[in-house]
């Protein structure tokens, strides 16, 4: 099933959905992610939930990855934009894990 990813607002209210099926490869990417980078925080079973300051750092360390495939290429794509709509809204990048 894969990790969603949905942008909330400021006060936690959804706006929409940002990965789809590009969440499939998600799973993936977490698992060859350095030990103490944001994106191997992500937890495939359970929520994980970036604020503004997190989402800053999670844009650097997206755009220090070089992707292995087109299926990568468009997850960080979507990941980038995703993080840079909430940070607009002052809002939240949340990851629901199966």
């Amino acid at each position: 099933m894969g990790i969603a990813v949905f942008i909330q607002n400021q006060i936690h209210e959804q706006v929409t959905e940002a990965a789809g099926y590009a969440s499939k490869t998600l799973d993936e990417v977490i698992s060859q992610a350095p030990l103490d980078s944001l994106m191997r925080g992500i937890s495939k079973h359970a929520d994980t939930m970036f604020n503004t300051t997190q989402l800053n750092s999670f844009i650097d360390e997206i755009s220090s990855l070089t992707p292995k495939n087109d299926s990568e290429r468009e997850l960080f794509t979507v990941l980038r934009d995703a993080a840079e709509s909430a940070i607009r809204q002052r809002g939240y990048l949340w990851f629901s894990g199966d």
